[in-house]
């Protein structure tokens, strides 16, 4: 197979009954030793280079190839992408250089057919089954703060964290009036939960009640 195989589909329902099946024979001889790795994991952990894993956070069926050309486009990585369907939804990206994973790391959100791409880091060993992948960076706008509140980065990051705790990043200039009009944070959104809309704000007994909107969506 190539490196764009698509034969991962059912691969959790196979291991499963393959692990049913074992529990069954009679070992003996060399079948009943383990090779145990627990030593090494660490070790083999730290040699593995620049792996993601993600889905696409839709319930509609998809071509594989079409995911993967699309995301090859989308990246325009400077090295090639090697991919790995893990099942039906379920895949692993390995990038060639640091450069590349990083910014495709932390450079989404990334869409495919309308649909987020949620990613995270793989190391490698971890069983794919136990990433809940459930959560997706994006960047918002929260509009109509006070000036005051956007020169200070400890402010700045309270009103970030009513959207989602923790703020991934806020953009203040520190001390300084921030000429734009609204405060831009990079939080990791639920997708399984709706955007805040507001942030309610009290400064000397006045009520406000800054709004929220999403946007940076790359694909």
């Amino acid at each position: 197979m190539g490196k764009d195989d698509a034969g991962g589909s059912g691969s959790k329902g196979l291991e499963e009954d393959l692990e049913d099946r074992f529990e069954g024979l009679n070992l003996c001889g060399e079948e009943e030793t383990d090779l145990d790795f627990s030593g090494e994991i660490d070790e083999l952990i730290g040699e593995v280079r620049w792996l993601a894993i993600f889905r696409v956070h839709t319930l509609k069926p998809f071509s594989h190839a079409a995911l993967f050309k699309q995301m090859r486009n989308a990246w325009a990585a400077a090295q090639d992408v090697t991919f790995k369907a893990k099942g039906d939804n379920l895949f692993l990206a390995q990038f060639h250089c640091l450069g590349d994973w990083t910014r495709v790391i932390e450079g989404g959100p990334w869409l495919f057919r309308g649909a987020a791409l949620i990613m995270a880091e793989y190391d490698g060993f971890t069983n794919v089954e136990d990433y809940k992948l459930d959560k997706v960076p994006v960047w918002v706008r929260i509009q109509g703060i006070p000036g005051g509140l956007m020169r200070k980065k400890a402010l700045a990051e309270k009103v970030a964290r009513k959207v989602r705790e923790p703020p991934i990043k806020v953009i203040v200039n520190e001390g300084v009036l921030n000429s734009s009009k609204y405060l831009r944070a990079r939080v990791s959104l639920d997708v399984y939960k709706p955007l805040v809309r507001i942030v309610p704000i009290t400064i000397k007994e006045r009520k406000m009640y800054p709004k929220i909107s999403a946007n940076g969506v790359n694909g």
